[in-house]
């Protein structure tokens, strides 16, 4: 087990890592204030997890690793928020569709997310914010390339169909930028 990190040591990471943490959070979580307390949060794991820390992989995995899980809890944590104001909102406009201008945006694509296990969160946040190719995303979740296609695939198939209520140039406009990433 490692001897906890020292002053100095938490300080080179702080300022090594924070960007990186800062960056991460704020593609996954979409919001400047959550992002900033996540950096916090994150280094707070850190500390408290610094002897699980095998040197398995580089400080920048582990630490990114951290980042991902707070964000992924982050956004389960918002879903019973968001269930309440979709409620509310189909309560106002039951059965009308978004207008046809509505660009699905990367709350949208959050909303979307809220739907899905964590796995498959994690792989297409690797996918499609991340930029990372399947092969790379494969290594980092730990399963097949196929396997992540088809979890790719599921979701799509679930943003279809969740979709129709968005609007046809909406759910084109998606499909063009996931058809992009593809």
């Amino acid at each position: 087990m490692r001897t906890p990190p020292t002053d100095s040591e938490l300080s080179e990471l702080y300022t090594r890592y924070a960007p990186i943490i800062l960056r991460r959070a704020r593609s996954i979580l979409g919001n400047e204030e959550l992002a900033q307390d996540a950096v916090q949060e994150t280094f707070a794991k850190v500390i408290s997890r610094w002897g699980q820390f095998r040197g398995d992989a580089s400080p920048t995995t582990w630490i990114y690793q951290i980042t991902t899980n707070h964000c992924l809890n982050q956004l389960r944590n918002r879903k019973g928020r968001r269930d309440k104001l979709a409620q509310r909102h189909s309560e106002l406009t039951p059965d009308r569709p978004a207008a046809p201008d509505r660009v699905l945006d990367a709350d949208s694509v959050r909303d979307l997310l809220d739907g899905c296990d964590e796995e498959t969160r994690r792989i297409i946040i690797h996918v499609y914010f991340d930029d990372l190719s399947r092969e790379q995303t494969a290594l980092l979740v730990g399963r097949s390339v196929p396997t992540v296609r088809k979890r790719i695939r599921g979701f799509l198939d679930h943003a279809r169909a969740q979709m129709t209520t968005i609007g046809v140039a909406a759910v084109g406009l998606f499909l063009l930028y996931v058809g992009g990433h593809g």
